[in-house]
């Protein structure tokens, strides 16, 4: 199947299954972890996808549907890690292998072709050159323009300057290159949402999908080897305030009384711990002893800059509401204490950051985006982007 988000695996779900949990469910019946893992496993080997995964037939288009939606259900027990970036990466090269040249109306694009007439023959001619024998025949059908997507939709996708678009009529006209950019990034930012939204169901998933998570994890941990060396493994890395989203940076600098409690004990607490010794959880239910081994790091490195910036709101947080440092414990896993104890964790629960949404909702002033907050939904995710970002581009450097 030439995308899995697009109308025609909607329909086979929807007719066969009914709905997404019921098609989990059952895909351990039909596929196995090794089948599954062929969707991805071939990164390890070559740059581009091997011939016999590009070329699929008709009767086997149900079985690739299964095993893109293994993939994502694995995702769900891990949707910030190098798993979910190593199963972009392959899947967006693999599918959009399969649709290069091909008609995309009918994927998860909301795109539709251009009928004979529709652009002015004076525009057509500024804008595809068909009659200037200095463009290349090639160079002609590539600035040919194939479809017309709302202005409205293809915004939310688009990262240049508008200058570089055809825009009539309140579409934005597309060549069938630009077409797949698109695609492309709606369909790295799908996976994403989906695993976060298959996350809340994760408890009703088989243990294939356990099993299907760590074997992914290795494969991701040996394709990104080098970086992760670079970084350090996760877990044990120092915290890198200068690549902090921005939401975490205001909270950092204190914030007034109505936003207090949300931005100190709920956001920066969840924020930094996760981010400093388990960014990227093994399973929903992790405790902190599950990832230190004495609470040194909260207690040197983690609780200070909480403290902090709790004395920098207006009135200071821990003056003014001694108690509220058993609710960061509390935040943390550890119950409602001031002197908790490594066995501690698990009294209660230790919150993961709120998604986006909820800090718009809650503390909206917190919320000041820039460029690297675009199609990111968690502060971790901002997080854990721009630590892979310069460790890549720590690794160009040293290569050089």
């Amino acid at each position: 199947m030439k995308d899995p988000f697009g109308k025609d695996a909607e329909r086979l779900i929807r007719e066969e299954f009914g709905d997404l949990l019921t098609l989990l469910q059952r895909i351990p019946l039909s596929v196995s972890v090794d089948d599954v893992l062929t969707l991805v496993a071939w990164v390890l080997a070559s740059e581009e996808p091997p011939e016999k995964l590009l070329r699929r037939s008709p009767l086997e288009e149900t079985k690739d549907v299964f095993r893109f939606y293994a993939l994502l259900g694995a995702l769900a027990l891990s949707p910030y890690g190098i798993e979910l970036e190593l199963v972009e990466k392959a899947l967006v090269k693999l599918y959009g292998k399969r649709l290069k040249g091909s008609d995309l109306s009918g994927t998860m694009l909301m795109v539709e072709e251009i009928q004979t007439g529709e652009v002015p023959e004076r525009d057509r001619k500024i804008l595809e050159k068909p009659m200037d024998k200095n463009v290349d025949p090639s160079e002609r059908e590539r600035r040919k323009l194939r479809y017309r997507m709302r202005l409205a939709e293809f915004l939310t996708l688009w990262d240049g300057s508008l200058k570089e678009v055809y825009i009539r009529g309140g579409y934005a006209y597309l060549t069938q290159e630009t077409a797949l950019q698109l695609w492309e990034r709606a369909f790295t930012r799908r996976i994403e949402r989906a695993s976060r939204l298959l996350s809340k169901m994760s408890d009703e998933l088989p243990e294939f999908y356990g099993e299907l998570r760590e074997r992914l994890r290795n494969i991701a941990e040996e394709h990104f080897k080098e970086r992760l060396e670079k970084l350090g493994k996760v877990g044990a890395q120092p915290l890198r305030f200068d690549l902090f989203p921005p939401c975490i940076k205001e909270a950092l600098k204190g914030v007034p009384a109505g936003m207090r409690n949300y931005a100190i004990t709920v956001l920066l607490t969840s924020f930094l711990s996760y981010a400093r010794i388990c960014p990227n959880p093994p399973r929903k239910d992790v405790r902190v002893r599950d990832c230190v081994e004495s609470l040194d790091i909260i207690e040197k490195e983690i609780l200070p800059v909480i403290i902090e910036a709790g004395n920098r709101c207006t009135p200071p947080l821990f003056e003014d509401q001694p108690h509220e440092i058993k609710n960061v414990w509390y935040h943390l896993g550890f119950g409602l204490t001031d002197r908790p104890t490594l066995e501690d964790s698990g009294n209660s629960t230790w919150y993961f950051p709120p998604n986006c949404d909820k800090i718009r909702a809650n503390a909206p002033g917190l919320c000041k985006p820039d460029k690297y907050c675009r199609g990111v939904k968690n502060p971790l995710t901002y997080y854990l982007r721009r630590l892979a970002r310069e460790g890549r581009k720590d690794a160009a450097e040293g290569s050089e």
